[in-house]
């Protein structure tokens, strides 16, 4: 193998990438494009959403429409809730509530000052439609209010009588963070960015991987560059550095649109956190430069394999439909993970390709940072490297393979 040719090949190769449109669109433009409106449209939905449910709109029934409950409800049970109105009364409540006239319709009993004088309980019925979410999302801010406003009328009893109301509480809850201190909040990057990274990783050179090998037998120029002065692994590196530069292009396209949505849409990355802010970065370098090194390798294991696949193709249209299935490979560990945190992450995982790129992400992000874990992940990658490599460079010397019609 001689370096000089390698050097050739991957320039020739990648000229010939960046001249392609198709690749260009699908690595660069789509990505930068897509995430951006992705997080736009999902963090502004989600914003309306939340609006939608804090604006809760309520109406009284018409056997409930009295001066006196209106002024119980208005003054003294919603008094502290702004964001509760009042609509005009409604003579049916099913109706109205599936009409969206109104979110929710109130019916208090006729005699309930009577109860309260006798220290009996009374009912307000909340007619609700159980199949709107946010109808359902709402109904707890009603409950809270009127509980509230029940809690007040007990300790005013409990004062007329007096009674000390310490009897109400007879334990204090009294909540202690043993989370690390370098552990982070940020669940909506440790859900998101392992996922993307290792899916498009493992996916971003297939575009490349398909047009190098299996394009060039459809266009009858891969047999004249066999007959050059360059040897066939030299051919088969240059092509591969050209397939694994295409992965990571794809990814670093892919995070630029992340960032770009998330200076769009802030509020996409804390909607998940209840105190609605990010929290805050604290990775050793040493920490980083383990995981991407991770990430690199998991890029070279896949951009060997995606060669060896378009290798075995006769044609671009049959490398395309073996290469389509390791959409679904990448996609399945990515999803299945999504949801983990750094305390779920088990050794077994740092052994097992895709997932020790999704676990050292998942690691740094949550800021539990374990060395012997990351180091797993990274020796275990140049291993799949080596197994991915022999395989693409076995395939590559198989003329029944290479010439296959």
């Amino acid at each position: 193998m001689s370096l000089k040719h390698v050097w050739i090949v991957f320039k020739k190769e990648v000229k010939d990438m960046i001249r392609d449109k198709r690749t260009l669109i699908t690595n660069l433009v789509i990505p930068i494009v897509l995430m951006p409106l992705l997080f736009y449209f999902m963090g502004g939905g989600m914003e309306k959403m939340d609006q939608d449910i804090q604006n809760i709109t309520v109406s009284l029934s018409s056997e409930s429409n009295t001066e006196e409950i209106r002024s119980l409800l208005e003054y003294e049970v919603f008094a502290d809730y702004p964001n509760i109105s009042f609509k005009d009364v409604v003579e049916d409540p099913a109706k109205a509530i599936q009409n969206d006239e109104v979110r929710f319709v109130l019916e208090v009993e006729e005699d309930f000052n009577v109860k309260l004088k006798e220290g009996t309980p009374y009912d307000i019925s909340i007619h609700y439609d159980e199949s709107d979410t946010k109808s359902v999302s709402s109904f707890g801010i009603l409950d809270q209010a009127i509980q509230q406003y029940s809690q007040k009328q007990v300790a005013q009893r409990l004062t007329d009588m007096n009674i000390d109301l310490q009897i109400l509480q007879p334990v204090n809850v009294v909540p202690i963070n043993a989370a690390d201190e370098n552990a982070g909040g940020n669940f909506m990057l440790m859900m998101l960015i392992p996922m993307l990274a290792s899916i498009l990783i493992a996916v971003g050179g297939i575009p490349a991987a398909t047009d190098l090998v299996a394009g060039e037998k459809e266009r009858g120029t891969f047999e004249p560059l066999l007959t050059t002065q360059s040897e066939r692994m030299s051919i088969l590196i240059g092509k591969y550095l050209t397939v694994t530069l295409f992965s990571f292009v794809s990814v670093i396209a892919q995070l630029f649109g992340v960032l770009v949505g998330g200076m769009l849409s802030p509020s996409f990355f804390t909607m998940s956190d209840p105190t609605g802010q990010m929290g805050a970065f604290n990775i050793p370098i040493g920490a980083l430069l383990l995981t991407v090194l991770t990430l690199i390798t998991l890029g070279m294991v896949f951009a060997a394999v995606e060669l060896a696949i378009s290798t075995y193709a006769r044609s671009f249209k049959e490398a395309q439909t073996y290469l389509s299935f390791l959409t679904i490979i990448a996609m399945v560990p990515g999803y299945a993970t999504m949801m983990m945190q750094p305390d779920d992450l088990t050794l077994t995982m740092f052994f097992v390709p895709l997932l020790n790129a999704i676990a050292s992400l998942k690691m740094i992000l949550g800021g539990m940072i374990n060395y012997t874990y990351l180091g797993i992940a990274l020796g275990s990658s140049l291993l799949y490297v080596a197994a991915s490599l022999s395989l693409a460079a076995w395939m590559f010397k198989q003329e029944k393979y290479l010439f296959r019609s």
